[in-house]
């Protein structure tokens, strides 16, 4: 854990205070069911008027995708050697990133309406892929980069959709909940077979795993305040999400099992991971005004790679 961790302004003891405005929606989704509280332009910076508080050693590093605010406005940013570009130029919020097969999906404003782009990691050959009167958001790339799995509000509820990368063939997964129930944070596993997202259908915010077309779900955590934002670990065995009981906090479930145990806990909150096999990232603070972009040790320690007075959220590894 970094020294000086700043803290954190959540009120720890409800998850409404997460500060991503998909997963606050759901909250307010799940009060109303009764539920638990729970680029324009191909361009590239090579500086910034960014100060970084503290870099790790950057030989090896991935480069990270980021959302940021420094510019006024949220905005894709990435950190590579050790250096934070800008990657997106619109005076709308672009946020949601993520990376697979060479490419990088996102959710923008930038035509009025949330909609989900995609372009090549350098931003070239950007195209928005959905068209809904809805809003659509939270984007993640199968594998393979054939599909992509997000949510929609199209409905009414947040939902979980499926579309081809092309942006055809855009339909709602079938999971077997009720259309009102909302569902939300999909995201791939390795082998591309499976999808893991939160459901409020048992009454709070859990973390489920599905078949990538769809069918039967299964509950994979009971987090007495809700669990959020899954990822898969890099060969598939666990799932790590985030847990709310004091500060937020990364739990780790085995997938086999049901298993649970505790991954990563700091005192300013953590959450929003992100794993490859290039190493897992989360953010610091990420659910208050300041967060900071971090990389999980082995030991779960965390080491800043981003931190500074503007608010780094969305962290997601460049996957060539």
């Amino acid at each position: 854990m970094r020294q000086n961790s700043r803290q954190s302004r959540l009120d720890t003891t409800v998850a409404t205070e997460f500060s991503a405005r998909s997963l606050s929606r759901a909250v307010i989704a799940l009060v109303a069911i009764g539920g638990l509280a729970a680029c324009s332009a191909d361009q590239n910076l090579s500086s910034s008027p960014k100060q970084q508080e503290s870099l790790p050693e950057v030989a090896a590093s991935p480069t990270i995708v980021y959302v940021s605010d420094s510019s006024g406005v949220q905005q894709l940013w990435k950190v590579a050697g050790g250096v934070t570009s800008r990657i997106t130029f619109s005076d709308a919020i672009d946020k949601d990133p993520h990376s697979a097969a060479g490419h990088l999906v996102f959710a923008s404003y930038r035509d009025g309406d949330e909609e989900i782009y995609m372009a090549r990691n350098d931003l070239s050959g950007l195209k928005r892929l959905t068209t809904s009167s809805g809003e659509d958001e939270q984007p993640s790339l199968s594998p393979n980069g054939a599909r992509i799995a997000f949510v929609s509000y199209r409905s009414g509820s947040p939902r979980v959709w499926t579309m081809d990368s092309t942006g055809a063939n855009q339909a709602a997964l079938a999971t077997g909940s009720e259309s009102f129930v909302p569902e939300m944070a999909p995201a791939w596993s390795p082998d591309g077979t499976k999808l893991v997202y939160t459901s409020a259908r048992s009454g709070s915010s859990q973390v489920f795993v599905i078949s990538a077309n769809g069918g039967t779900p299964v509950q994979l955590t009971n987090e007495m305040n809700g669990a959020f934002n899954p990822t898969w670990s890099a060969d598939g065995s666990q799932v790590y999400f985030v847990s709310v009981v004091g500060a937020p906090s990364l739990r780790a479930v085995t997938v086999a099992t049901g298993e649970t145990s505790e991954w990563v806990y700091d005192g300013a909150g953590v959450g929003q991971p992100a794993c490859s096999t290039s190493g897992c990232f989360a953010v610091e603070g990420a659910y208050s005004s300041y967060g900071n972009i971090v990389s999980i040790a082995s030991d779960a320690s965390v080491t800043t790679v981003v931190g500074t007075a503007a608010n780094e959220t969305s962290p997601t590894v460049l996957v060539p």
